[in-house]
């Protein structure tokens, strides 16, 4: 079952197809992906359409109805077809939700720093309150 309409409710969700929803443990899990080709090389910002591979990537969302959310996201890796390219391969990055290596989406992220600002840098366990899954030293 596809979830349309989400993005209106989730603006950073706009740009991914939500396949299913599940809560378990007072954690929601978002299951995601990206249907559209072409695939835009991070590197020299051409388009690709052949697909290298896929993988799940498990991001930290902002919570909702006081619940931490998961995405699982899978990911496409793309191979550039420009010989002059310095990225042979790449993992597509979904603008306002991912960053390369990052383990929260950038809300999530945003979020967090606030509250590490706030206290001046000392977390003292507010990010429970948040109701973020997080350890304190991420923050």
């Amino acid at each position: 079952m596809r979830f349309r309409g989400v993005g209106a409710v989730v603006a950073h969700l706009s740009g991914v197809v939500i396949e299913s929803i599940k809560r378990t443990a007072g954690v929601t899990t978002l299951r995601a992906g990206r249907q559209t080709l072409p695939v835009i090389c991070p590197g020299c910002g051409m388009p690709s359409w052949r697909v290298h591979g896929r993988y799940v990537r498990r991001l930290g969302d902002a919570p909702v109805a006081g619940r931490p959310m998961i995405i699982e996201l899978t990911v496409r890796r793309s191979k550039c077809l420009s010989s002059r390219c310095p990225a042979a391969t790449s993992a597509e990055q979904i603008e306002g939700l991912t960053r390369p290596h990052a383990r929260q989406t950038q809300i999530l992220r945003s979020i967090l720093t606030s509250i590490a600002l706030c206290l001046a840098g000392h977390p003292l366990g507010l990010h429970r309150e948040a109701s973020a899954d997080v350890a304190g030293p991420m923050i």
